[in-house]
């Protein structure tokens, strides 16, 4: 059987993930959208999908609903509470939630964000770097920055983070409003945090690598920049791959279960 794969999304990595699906048995139709309207109603409709390939942030919805679907496996990075409603009879494959695509997508993250710094030909070398959060985008960047010599701080508020993080080398400070001052803070929290309790913080530039809306709590910056995607943004082809061989694989373990 002809596999017949529809992959949505603005994001450039959701292009080459297209091209990298397609083969002699599978034919894949890319969509470049930012929201399932009536025009993706149609495709779906004149394409009959049997796999759906879902951006990491949720499209709008301008339909109340979907039409073409009834015979497609879906893969979905994050979803509202809008779109669980309206696939809430639906098998869902959360290709987000698979370890594997977290750190390999978490590594492409710190990349992306040394990319940047570079871009604004800011180096890292010698700098006193303050990363607050100690998930896996944390272990990264930690990794990454430790081995170009920058100082590396780790501010959690888990006594058990705290503690990994002394046990990887790296200086763990607990996350509160009596900070010390840094040359740069890189955040992976993805909640709102921080307000203007947090003063040591407030003058050095901060980079934002969690979700949106970022850490930023009722709060303006200059200095603060809001860096989502990364991956998508400065290594698509690499981003794709690992969105490839991860929707496969979820693909694979779906028939073999």
């Amino acid at each position: 059987m002809n596999e017949r794969w529809l992959v949505i999304g603005t994001d450039e990595r959701m292009k080459y993930l297209a091209k990298q699906l397609t083969n002699d048995s599978r034919t894949v139709y890319y969509k470049n959208r930012d929201a399932w309207d009536a025009e993706l109603n149609k495709t779906a409709l004149e394409f009959h999908p049997t796999h759906i390939v879902l951006p990491i942030q949720s499209l709008q919805l301008k339909v109340e609903q979907l039409a073409g679907i009834s015979q497609a496996q879906i893969f979905v990075g994050r979803l509202t509470d809008e779109w669980h409603d309206i696939l809430k009879n639906k098998e869902l494959y959360y290709y987000l939630q698979d370890e594997t695509f977290i750190w390999k997508n978490a590594a492409l993250t710190a990349e992306g964000l040394l990319a940047y710094l570079y871009t604004k030909n800011i180096s890292v070398q010698h700098k006193r770097i303050l990363i607050t959060g100690f998930g896996r985008v944390g272990k990264m960047l930690a990794l990454f920055l430790n081995r170009l010599h920058a100082q590396v701080m780790i501010a959690v508020r888990s006594k058990t983070q705290q503690a990994e993080a002394i046990a990887y080398g790296y200086e763990g400070i607990e996350l509160n409003e009596k900070m010390p001052k840094t040359d740069l803070m890189i955040n992976t929290i993805p909640t709102k945090w921080l307000n203007d309790t947090y003063q040591p913080l407030l003058s050095c530039p901060i980079y934002d690598v969690a979700s949106a809306p970022g850490c930023l709590d009722e709060l303006k910056l200059s200095q603060y920049e809001l860096l989502p995607a990364l991956p998508g943004k400065f290594f698509p082809q690499a981003a794709a791959s690992v969105m490839c061989e991860t929707v496969l694989r979820l693909r694979k373990e779906h028939i073999n279960a």
